[in-house]
């Protein structure tokens, strides 16, 4: 692929954006104005210039020695907004000019940010006066005192230290800029609700920019009115064999799997085989094993055990030198140790410093003796699991991380199983280290946290009375307060979490991912959706006390304070039965606790008349 000049394409890009910003700053002086073009043209050049080295290429686990351009082996995903209707990946950037704020939502390995890398890259190489500017907002985790917008203004100046935050402003106000913030799921839980407000309020403040953000799913976007939110879809059978195509790897073994890929692969294992970062795993297994694992935890280890055996991209299998000498369990111990001190942490990046504050943790808690510059290789250049990151370190993907955090707690977490479980269940709600480790070994999580934890909930909130200032106490007890969801102008009754971790509000949504289908079976059969004359009139006359506020805050009806809340509104809420889903997760939760009460008696009587009759 021939490589592009980002100095040639950084001129033509500024050029397009700038012309506006010096043909409307009005009366200058001729030296102010010169001035001022030198400023901008020398400090946007080089943020084109830099950033376009940066995120046009990159390390993954097939191409491990040096970074390759994204475009050699990405295919761009299409999209999904409301019910059904498709967009393709083409006709993105024209969403992007339509709709202006847009929220990208996928799952783990869907390919999130390298779509909207591929977005930004676009941009620049094919210019249309719009200037990116991408921002990584993990990085916020370590510097969670500094707004969003001295963030971007730091981003700039530390390029080109003449410019000002009046020339930020100007330039967004004018706009002709796209905001790229990648990652909002892997900001920590208690900064993304400022960070929320910042987002929300740069979109408002400037009309005319452009916003992309990307996430894992979160029921929040919904409430960002001015936004749109697109889920990523999965790859289709073509652009899953598009993608390998791509990649640069054996040949031989290349054409050996796109066979089996269309033949049958994809059909039996869709789900693994539509996921971008899935994908590349199963075709990096492909030689080891004749078949893939169905269960997701089974997937990684194979995945893993590839990679630490025996694996190179760019040749067929051979062994490749491991720096440590660690045999397989002693790694695999270790690694995991790595991953749960820093994912308690919540830490996705780390410097230098870090690094070796957390591999130093990791060989502590893990009891084995070893050089951390050479496990830190290992993980660099022999299983390539982490990757260099600018001057710091991150994992590969974010769900290595995840698994081998879940592999610690499984099997090497011998003491205060509850606190670690506990502990990690609650670090990022959107994540899936818990059902991880329900699928590797679902009695294990169920006797040591599921059942303690239900009995905790449902002694707290069975001995609040069916009043209805009771309901109003439940309902506060789950929430911090109600707020609206617009719906093309149908407002509905939201709610709004507490940022406290830990909560029954985040253990109940924790039982919704391992028994989905379960709760959502029991909410059909219970039926607490009312939908009488009554409910329905109740509901509407409490979104209006909503949307005009508690007078702190429009659209929000804050549940911290009963005692101070009007009779009638406690009225509507329990006439409006917005209760009734924390009734029906109760319910469901006492009669799991007692089923699973009486499965682990009846085990552990089988086990002992096995054992001793």
């Amino acid at each position: 692929m021939k490589e592009l000049d980002p100095n040639k394409i950084a001129v033509e890009l500024v050029k397009q954006f700038a012309k506006p910003i010096f043909d409307g700053v009005g009366k200058l002086t001729k030296e102010a104005h010169d001035k001022l073009k030198v400023t901008l043209n020398t400090c946007f050049s080089k943020y084109i210039t830099r950033s376009y080295d940066r995120y046009s290429k990159t390390k993954t686990l097939l191409y491990r020695d040096a970074p390759v351009n994204i475009k050699e082996f990405y295919v761009r995903t299409d999209l999904e907004i409301g019910f059904g209707q498709k967009i393709q990946e083409s006709d993105f950037i024209k969403e992007l000019q339509k709709n202006k704020r847009l929220v990208i939502s996928g799952t783990a390995g869907s390919g999130k940010s390298t779509f909207c890398k591929s977005i930004f890259l676009d941009l620049i190489e094919n210019p249309i006066g719009i200037f990116p500017i991408f921002v990584e907002l993990r990085h916020l985790n370590t510097d969670s005192e500094t707004s969003l917008f001295d963030f971007i203004l730091k981003t700039l100046t530390d390029i080109e230290s003449t410019f000002t935050k009046s020339q930020l402003d100007y330039s967004l106000d004018l706009g002709k800029v796209l905001l790229i913030f990648d990652g909002f799921d892997e900001l920590n839980n208690e900064l993304r609700e400022k960070y929320e407000k910042e987002i929300v309020n740069i979109a408002s403040k400037y009309q005319n920019i452009l916003l992309l953000l990307s996430s894992r799913p979160d029921g929040r976007f919904h409430s960002w009115e001015e936004f749109y939110v697109y889920k990523v879809l999965p790859l289709d059978k073509d652009k899953s064999k598009a993608l390998i195509s791509k990649l640069d790897y054996d040949r031989q073994v290349k054409r050996k799997f796109l066979d089996v890929l269309d033949k049958s692969l994809y059909e039996k294992h869709e789900s693994f085989a539509s996921n971008p970062l899935l994908l590349t795993m199963m075709l990096l297994t492909y030689e080891q094993i004749a078949e893939i694992p169905n269960k997701i935890h089974l997937f990684y280890e194979q995945a893993f055990l590839t990679l630490f055996n025996k694996h190179d991209s760019l040749k067929s299998l051979y062994k490749r030198k491991s720096f440590s000498n660690l045999p397989l369990d002693d790694f695999k111990k270790l690694l995991s140790a790595f991953s749960i001190v820093s994912y308690a942490d919540r830490k996705y990046y780390f410097s230098e410093d870090e690094i070796k504050k957390y591999l130093e943790n990791a060989i502590r808690v893990s009891g084995i003796k070893i050089d951390q510059s050479l496990f830190l290789n290992d993980l660099l250049d022999t299983v390539c699991i982490m990757q260099r990151d600018g001057n710091g370190y991150t994992f590969t993907h974010r769900s290595f991380q995840e698994y081998f955090t879940s592999i610690f707690i499984v099997n090497y977490a011998s003491d205060n199983k509850f606190k670690i479980i506990d502990k990690i269940a609650f670090v990022n709600d959107r994540d899936d280290v818990i059902p991880m480790v329900f699928d590797i070994n679902q009695d294990f999580l169920e006797q040591e946290w599921v059942i303690p934890r239900m009995e905790t909930m449902i002694d707290e909130l069975s001995v609040v009375p069916d009043t209805k200032q009771g309901k109003a106490k439940l309902l506060s007890l789950m929430y911090k307060g109600l707020t609206t969801h617009d719906n093309e102008g149908e407002f509905s009754i939201a709610f709004r979490l507490y940022s406290r971790e830990g909560d029954h509000t985040r253990f109940i949504h924790i039982l919704f991912k391992i028994y989905g289908e379960e709760i959502h079976h029991y909410h059909k059969n219970q039926r607490d959706i009312d939908e009488s004359d009554e409910v329905k009139e109740a509901e509407k006359q409490l979104v209006e006390i909503i949307l005009v506020g508690d007078g702190e805050e429009q659209d929000f009806l804050s549940l911290e304070d009963l005692s101070s809340m009007p009779s009638e509104v406690i009225s509507l809420l329990y006439t409006s039965n917005c209760y009734g889903h924390v009734n029906t997760n109760l319910n469901f939760s006492k009669e799991k606790l007692s089923s699973l009460r009486e499965k682990y008696t009846c085990k552990q009587n089988e086990l002992s008349e096995l054992l001793f009759s």
